[in-house]
């Protein structure tokens, strides 16, 4: 069984004054209790226990978190069952990596789709595992238990044992697995039991023009007319287990999946969205929020848009670069928007300011009392004193992360080199192990310069250094690039160009040599190379002085802040609150909602296909909004079938007030009878500060329509298998 993985997330929370109706992400095992009764007078039809149920199917059982290969359970996106062979609805950008790496001159899957007309054409997504929660309960009182007096790490250590034996016991003779979260500081902890699945292929995904029309230009804007979708198919053993690929597997039987409703919904109707929302921060308080938003962000800001510009051009330029970027542009664009979206969004609602008022009504309750004046008088002033320091660590870490090891690809490659040179390294070295590592290098090697660009990535090297190098305090400088920045005299173009043009590790056959090669020169080959140094000492850094003296301050906040959160539990012991999300399931809920989203500007719900016409006529020169020709064919014949609505549209996306965040994408949009409606897969600009706080007049989530998923898998596509899949499931 593969080891229990253990995780404590902490948040700093302030509670807000009140709780819209709309607000919040919630645990599915406290729903009955906390929501469930909201939910109905709103329009939910079900009956609570087929939301979450500890013995019986329930729909968080047809939800899946997509992860890669060693991610500790840690997903980065959701899809949802919909047939009870295993297939699977996500987002289209979810898995548009798989189909880059598909993708080739001869087979280009992202100009004309992805299209298997039988199983034997479903292709396995390698490295790609779904997590299918079986149960979550509260396990506080079990990892407490035994820490009575104890404090700081050795608290710290017996509640990781705590939470290690438990794991082992919850998982003995099964192969499920196990994660342990913290929420509220270390007053209160959840145990998520997890089934994990490893084979999963790619069925079905439309070409890149309607599953990111639009591109980055529409990104987090409203009106969307993005065909975000795809369809997988999980794959088990006979006896319906995980196991690892193989022919022999066949298609996973679910305990629940989705039936889905082509009656549409209109505006106010119930919806609900469930999945692995990733990370919020909705109570940290006011001195950490302005540091992240008015610094950290505006840093972000800053180096994504160089990103942006360096690969846009590099794509420009050779059209084959979009097999290697496409990707990352789209996921440098979506960090970069959604982070001066939370700059405007958190400026327009003053929550610094609003924060501070908070923590001012806290500290009035505090007041009103000696015990808790004598408990919690000053833990805020003490978090706001170490937070200064703790901010500093932040941005260095930031930087290590955006510009250093993330910078350009060339940087993380050579990391993996580390292990190698380590074995020369040895007072007794091992041969063996030398020539094992030098064996699982060449593969990699292989594969990084199939998918790599020599000038662009130069580019992407030299701006991302000189950024770091002019922004870091020189104690955060790697030594070799204050070594090798005064040796060009500040001159980063010459230093890029003549030590990408000198490395070995830029020039795909002198690195093979040197891996093949037994009697190898590490010194001259690797040591003395500066790139290598270069990279190497962003690591060294990292490890020398950032990653350990920013995990003692944290610590030390952590202890500071289990004191705070008790007050803040205690001071709302009357109210139904929400943990910040964590990557474990949660429900949202609210009704399908336009709005008016900023002065002089309101939305509608709705899209339908006439806007894509509208939006590829008035941009005929750019490719992000460019509509096939079939597509076109079928909307001038109004060829919808009975996708279409009452009216004769064929509706193409829709908005809720549903609060999502990164994680929700590919999550189910249900209506009130449980239904599948659409796929969530973006906000809206104004509204993406609901990391932060809940607007209840700009939080919107953008969702398919599931009648144009369904219209472009029947109509458009030649995949004739998967809509007599659906169709039977929906019977």
């Amino acid at each position: 069984m593969k080891k229990q993985i253990f995780a404590i997330l902490i948040a700093l929370l302030v509670l807000p004054s009140s709780i819209t109706a709309d607000e919040g992400m919630w645990l599915p095992f406290l729903i009955k209790n906390q929501k469930y009764k909201e939910m109905k007078k709103i329009g939910l039809k079900l009956p609570a226990e087929a939301l979450y149920s500890d013995s019986e199917p329930s729909i968080t059982q047809a939800v899946v978190g997509f992860m890669g290969e060693g991610a500790n359970l840690r997903s980065f996106g959701t899809g949802s069952f919909i047939s009870g062979n295993g297939l699977l609805i996500t987002n289209y950008h979810v898995v548009l990596s798989y189909l880059e790496r598909f993708s080739n001159e001869k087979n280009d899957f992202l100009k004309y789709g992805y299209w298997a007309q039988n199983l034997s054409e479903e292709s396995l997504c390698r490295d790609l595992e779904i997590k299918i929660l079986e149960s979550m309960k509260d396990v506080t009182d079990i990892m407490l238990a035994g820490t009575e007096g104890l404090d700081g790490n050795e608290k710290q250590n017996k509640i990781n044992e705590n939470g290690i034996a438990y794991a082992k016991l919850i998982t003995k003779g099964t192969k499920k697995e196990v994660k342990m979260q913290a929420i509220f500081g270390s007053n209160r902890y959840i145990m998520s039991v997890y089934s994990i699945y490893k084979d999963i292929r790619m069925v079905a995904a439309p070409p890149f023009s309607i599953g990111k029309f639009g591109g980055n230009t529409d990104n987090y804007n409203w009106p969307r007319h993005t065909g975000d979708f795809a369809i997988l198919r999980v794959y088990a053993g006979k006896d319906n287990q995980p196991v690892s690929y193989s022919k022999e597997n066949v298609p996973f039987k679910p305990k629940r999946y989705l039936k889905i409703s082509l009656e549409g919904t209109n505006e106010n109707e119930f919806a609900m969205t469930i999945g692995f929302p990733g990370t919020t921060r909705q109570y940290i308080p006011s001195f950490a929020i302005d540091k992240i938003i008015n610094g950290e962000n505006r840093e972000r800001i800053a180096i994504r848009s160089e990103k942006m510009h360096i690969l846009e051009s590099a794509i420009d330029s050779d059209e084959t670069l979009k097999f290697r970027y496409s990707t990352r542009l789209s996921s440098v664009g979506n960090s970069y928007l959604r982070w001066k979206g939370e700059l405007l969004g958190v400026t327009r609602m003053n929550l610094v300011e609003q924060k501070r008022k908070e923590e001012q009504q806290f500290a009035k309750w505090v007041q009103g009392n000696p015990e808790r004046e004598a408990k919690y008088g000053i833990v805020l002033e003490q978090m706001e004193d170490l937070y200064k320091e703790v901010s500093q660590y932040n941005m260095a870490d930031l930087y290590f992360n955006e510009a250093g090891i993330n910078g350009s690809e060339i940087v993380p490659f050579i990391g993996k080199f580390e292990k190698l040179v380590a074995t020369y390294g040895r007072k007794k070295p091992d041969p063996k192990a030398s020539e094992s590592e030098a064996k699982r290098l060449l593969p990699l090697t292989a594969q990084f310069f199939n998918n790599w660009d020599y000038e662009t990535d130069r580019k992407m090297f030299r701006d991302m250094l000189k950024r770091y190098y002019e922004k870091m305090p020189e104690r955060f400088h790697p030594e070799a690039m204050d070594r090798y920045v005064n040796f060009y005299q500040g001159d980063i173009e010459k230093l890029s160009e003549e030590l990408f043009a000198n490395s070995t590790f830029t020039d795909k056959s002198k690195l093979e040599a040197f891996l093949t090669n037994q009697d190898r020169d590490i010194q001259t080959s690797v040591k003395s190379d500066p790139l290598y140094q270069i990279s190497i000492g962003y690591y060294m850094i990292n490890v020398d002085k950032i990653m350990r003296q920013r995990g003692e301050l944290q610590q030390r906040q952590m202890t500071l802040f289990s004191t705070y959160i008790e007050g803040i539990l205690e001071m709302n012991s009357d109210k139904a609150i929400y943990p910040d999300a964590n990557s474990s399931l949660r429900f949202s809920y609210g009704i399908v909602k336009g709005g008016d989203v900023s002065d002089g500007l309101s939305y509608r719900c709705r899209t339908t296909l006439d806007g894509v016409m509208d939006k590829f006529i008035n941009n005929p020169e750019d490719e992000e909004f460019y509509m096939p020709k079939k597509l076109q064919t079928l909307l001038q014949n109004r060829d919808f079938g009975k996708y279409a609505d009452k009216s004769g549209e064929l509706n193409v996306n829709f908005l809720t007030n549903n609060h999502t965040t990164g994680g929700n994408s590919g999550s189910p949009v249900l209506n009130g009878k449980g239904e599948l409606i659409g796929v969530n897969f973006d906000r809206i600009w104004q509204g993406v500060a609901s990391d932060y706080r809940y607007d209840s007049a700009t939080s919107r989530a953008i969702a398919v329509d599931i009648r144009y998923i369904m219209f472009l898998i029947d109509r458009f596509s030649p995949s004739r298998y998967i809509v007599t899949e659906i169709e039977e499931a929906n019977r």
